[in-house]
């Protein structure tokens, strides 16, 4: 009866060699999991082949993980490549347990991503930080984190992301798209908040616009916008300082920055210079208004 019964898990066992050499590892999984079942029925008699069979059944796991993996089965192949990991640690084959939870944690990853296109960020939220606790130095997963909390206006928790991202990729040249990436992200948003709080809170907008220039090079936009938001609070001083950047680094018409520049030293109370300013704004919104200055207000010469 014994005999009988390991022929029919070889006879399974063999099936399932064909099938995982043919690349049908989903086959494969299903025939080396039934011969498996037989030896574990037999008993002693049947540990050599159910070693082998576990040795099998472990590497069709992987490469059904892989393949599903592949075929964005995210679901199916994590559970098969957490099977592999399981097992492999109870066959000792370390190398094998590494390489499964490590595909594991980047299948997580690729998932998020896959969220984010589908503008459900929670959701990626919850992969990359099933990820992360496998992968903790994973500096592509920590991108999309920063990505998530962009979509979800969450500032903070963006910068904290992006700053790690731009860490962990310090020295890898290979890396540093994701760098590069992490440090747009931070910049643009920063601008666009502050350039969007200048209105109702300019201090927060000069932290936020300063706070930008940490991640990309110097712009005459962004020094335009703080100049703006220095003459709100009456930092006159700053707002000079501000548009005379600007002035270097703008291409092209200035009249904007002039007007502004004009307008924080009039404050600082040098009409002389102020006047001088306003002459240069020559198109655009303020012209009007620097016109005044120039013929009625202060009557420049």
């Amino acid at each position: 009866m014994f005999s009988q019964t390991l022929d029919d898990a070889g006879s399974k066992y063999n099936t399932g060699n064909e099938q995982y050499t043919a690349k049908a590892y989903a086959d494969a999984v299903t025939s080396y999991e039934s011969a498996l079942e037989i030896c574990k029925k037999v008993g002693p008699d049947g540990d050599v082949l159910k070693l082998n069979i576990q040795k099998q059944l472990n590497n069709a796991y992987y490469k059904n993980g892989l393949t599903l993996y592949k075929g964005k089965n995210f679901d199916e192949a994590i559970a098969q490549l957490e099977k592999s990991a399981k097992l492999a640690e109870k066959l000792g084959d370390t190398e094998k347990q590494q390489k499964s939870t490590m595909y594991v944690g980047k299948i997580h990853t690729t998932s998020g991503q896959v969220l984010l296109k589908k503008d459900k960020p929670d959701m990626a939220i919850e992969e990359f930080i099933k990820a992360l606790k496998i992968n903790p130095k994973d500096y592509k997963t920590y991108l999309g984190l920063a990505l998530a909390y962009k979509d979800k206006g969450d500032l903070h928790s963006m910068l904290q992301n992006a700053d790690k991202t731009i860490s962990l990729t310090e020295g890898k040249a290979k890396a540093a798209k994701y760098s590069d990436k992490a440090k747009k992200l931070a910049a643009t948003e920063l601008f666009n908040t502050g350039a969007l709080e200048i209105k109702n809170d300019p201090a927060q907008a000069v932290i936020h616009l300063t706070h930008s220039l940490d991640y990309t090079e110097p712009s005459a936009n962004t020094y335009y916008y703080l100049s703006i938001a220095n003459n709100s609070l009456k930092n006159y001083n700053d707002a000079i300082e501000n548009s005379n950047k600007a002035l270097e680094l703008k291409e092209g018409d200035k009249s904007d920055i002039y007007f502004q520049l004009g307008q924080a030293q009039e404050g600082s109370g040098d009409t002389a210079a102020a006047c001088d300013s306003y002459k240069k704004v020559t198109s655009g919104n303020n012209v009007e208004s620097a016109k005044y200055k120039i013929d009625v207000e202060f009557k420049c010469r």
